[in-house]
């Protein structure tokens, strides 16, 4: 599986390169620099992601890419917040982050498998979904809520039915935390969400074959 990543040019975005002994640039087979995603072609790759913390500017100069890029049957990874509509049929709320819960004794940052059974869940725990989030999706019906809060909001959902392609979309930023040096748990996250991807892309391409 042919797979790209989009990052801008921030330390963090080279930290996720060169962290755990470069585990995570060997991931992707090409890193598309943001300011020159118009000139990409993006239709030779099985799934793109976009890195947390890009540029707004770019992202929206190539809303109609990506949402091209869905329409024909390309596959997105959205980490972090969604602050703007480069992407399409999303709707993003900002809440306070919870940055400490950790530090106390017995404490739980409250989030849940929305559906216990989901396929993602064998390859990752809850557990390793928690550090913190930046906020909650609303999501349209027929999209699959993954992870969500004590209030029953996606900060993880899957998005298939609105194009051929699909969305995953989620409020945690594993490649920021990863690329800054700090946050361990985003390390097991990362690797085994990319290889739920993975997996979930190919049963969608069989089961459409």
């Amino acid at each position: 599986m042919k797979k790209a990543i989009i990052t801008g040019g921030s330390c963090f975005h080279h930290g996720l390169f060169n962290a755990v002994n470069g585990k995570f640039a060997s991931m992707f087979d090409d890193r598309i620099y943001l300011p020159a995603l118009h000139t990409a072609e993006l239709s030779g790759f099985d799934c793109v992601v976009i890195a947390s913390r890009l540029n707004l500017d770019f992202l929206l100069q190539n809303a109609q890419k990506l949402e091209d890029y869905l329409k024909s049957g390309g596959n997105i990874v959205s980490f972090g917040e969604v602050l703007a509509p480069y992407l399409p049929h999303i709707c993003f709320s900002e809440s306070e982050v919870n940055f400490w819960w950790w530090i106390h004794e017995g404490a739980d940052l409250p989030l849940y498998a929305f559906e216990p059974q989901h396929s993602i869940w064998k390859y990752l725990s809850v557990k390793e979904c928690k550090w913190h989030y930046h906020g909650t999706y609303d999501v349209d019906k027929g999209c699959e809520k993954i992870l969500v809060d004590e209030l029953g909001r996606s900060v993880l959902y899957k998005d298939s039915c609105h194009f051929k392609g699909t969305m995953y979309v989620t409020s945690l930023d594993p490649d920021y935390h990863i690329g800054q040096g700090f946050m361990p748990t985003t390390i097991p996250f990362l690797e085994k969400f990319m290889q739920w991807i993975e997996t979930d892309i190919e049963r969608s391409k069989n089961a459409k074959a």
